[in-house]
């Protein structure tokens, strides 16, 4: 799935002073620390692996993913695909210390007449870690909703972000009902500029909202650079913080077509000097828990 954050459409918002305040704060940070490079190293790294089908080599993606420091996978569901791959996988792959969230989602299940694709979603992780021992369930469920892209929200925006919003209410809802499973959420990093009810006679922005909704937020800052990623997230980072919610930021690896947007024509080496630099920036955050990469498939098609 590629998900497409468009600056054109949204307009960039200037935050070079926080940045650089913040960066002082996190240079200042370090030297008390005294061990800038050690403070820097992030908890998480995760990826989405969309072609579950990858794990039929499971030996050779699980050796490529230690390789690149994975250490989170989603693992995107297909219920035709026999469980024992999946069970085979997840075991071996938490004896090398990566977890696997199940992942899936699609921009319509917001709409009601595809709604209950979401559920069947639910209802298949939990048969299938109720049937599987231990070492072998997912850890975590990971939804993937980006209606932004429908027609329907250039025609009235407003009614699917009420859609939306009940679609993830009503994911976490069923999967805390009876699992423990932790619960996470794909987030553009542009939805603090939208203003919604916070149902306790208030408001707030649709980024809170979501972030006090679920168990781990990745904010998806598709831009190419440090500078870029950091100004773009200072809110949610924010959001998170007060919340206590844990957040990865992302960055793309797929060609959108939309110039500074993702690291596919600059490489794994760029990439990863950018994201240090954004770790290091950004560790005076609390709810800082790591980096994610979309997507598998194309990051380890980068050149060096």
């Amino acid at each position: 799935m590629n998900k497409k954050f468009s600056w054109k459409r949204f307009g960039r918002v200037s935050k070079s002073i926080a940045a650089s305040l913040i960066a002082l704060q996190a240079f200042s940070f370090a030297g008390i620390a005294g061990n800038t490079a050690a403070a820097a190293e992030p908890n998480v790294v995760s990826t989405w692996m969309w072609n579950p089908y990858l794990i039929q080599n499971k030996d050779a993606t699980l050796t490529q993913l230690k390789e690149h420091e994975v250490n989170r996978v989603y693992l995107f569901i297909d219920p035709d695909f026999p469980a024992t791959y999946y069970k085979s996988f997840i075991k071996e792959a938490k004896t090398r210390g990566i977890d696997v969230f199940a992942l899936s989602g699609a921009p319509n299940w917001v709409l009601p007449e595809h709604n209950k694709k979401m559920y069947q979603f639910i209802y298949w992780v939990k048969q299938y870690n109720s049937s599987a021992s231990p070492e072998e369930q997912f850890s975590g469920i990971h939804l993937d909703v980006e209606p932004y892209v429908l027609p329907q929200w250039s025609e009235n925006s407003d009614a699917v972000i009420g859609l939306w919003m009940d679609t993830v209410s009503g994911f976490v809802e069923e999967v805390k009902a009876d699992t423990d499973l932790t619960v996470g959420m794909d987030m553009p990093v542009w939805l603090n500029y939208t203003d919604v009810r916070d149902g306790y006679g208030g408001r707030t922005t649709l980024s809170n909202w979501f972030i006090s909704k679920v168990d781990q937020v990745t904010l998806m800052a598709y831009v190419d650079n440090a500078k870029g990623i950091t100004e773009s997230v200072q809110q949610e980072m924010a959001e998170a913080d007060r919340a206590g919610i844990p957040v990865l930021v992302a960055v793309e690896t797929v060609n959108n077509n939309e110039h500074g947007t993702s690291f596919y024509d600059k490489g794994s080496a760029v990439m990863k000097t950018e994201l240090n630099s954004v770790i290091e920036t950004l560790r005076v955050h609390p709810s800082l828990q790591g980096y994610s990469v979309h997507e598998w498939d194309r990051w380890i098609e980068l050149k060096p």
